[in-house]
């Protein structure tokens, strides 16, 4: 969770610039704005906004 007003994108453009895999691409979800990267081992990382 990364808190902030545009944290998340912010995050998804650098981690994108940088050529991690994006397993699922900048969007808004019912909990607010969220995209999925995957770390060198394949593993799924959620980036998104603290619960308010």
């Amino acid at each position: 969770m990364v808190p902030g007003e545009n944290a998340v994108a912010n995050y998804y453009e650098d981690w994108r610039k940088r050529g991690l895999p994006i397993a699922q691409e900048l969007t808004d979800m019912d909990f607010g704005p969220t995209f999925v990267a995957l770390d060198p081992d394949g593993h799924r990382l959620r980036v998104c906004e603290p619960d308010k």
